[in-house]
């Protein structure tokens, strides 16, 4: 089965949510010293780079199995303009084009953050 806990992160404190991770996965392991089980921690992550970019990038996959990066939802309702939900690369005909929100720039914003690419997963709609 499943077990899972969620916490939502704040940007003003960056170096207690890495801190929690650290926990998180010093109590999985001793945990699984015990029942001989592996226990997985993982994240869900926005795609903004302005997001993104308070986290501690090179910390906190050391903790972590995998970072779920959401990379859907780049575009909505909530613009004037009308846009892809989730552009995979980005194109210069893009009216956001300067905000970098696609899903190949969000990933590659991880990895230049010192993320192991094997370690993250895009989100993508469907």
């Amino acid at each position: 089965g499943v077990c899972g806990n969620t916490c939502d992160f704040r940007a003003a404190d960056t170096q207690n949510f890495t801190a929690l991770l650290a926990e998180f996965r010093s109590q999985l392991n001793a945990l699984g010293a015990t029942t001989h089980k592996t226990y997985q921690l993982s994240i869900a992550s926005s795609a903004s780079p302005d997001t993104f970019a308070k986290l501690e990038l090179a910390k906190i996959p050391a903790y972590l199995d995998h970072i779920n990066v959401m990379s859907y939802d780049l575009h909505g309702a909530f613009e004037s303009q009308t846009n892809f939900n989730a552009p995979l690369m980005p194109s210069a005909a893009d009216p956001a084009h300067a905000k970098h929100l696609t899903q190949s720039e969000a990933m590659q914003g991880y990895i230049k953050g010192s993320v192991p690419a094997a370690k993250l997963v895009m989100g993508t709609p469907f």
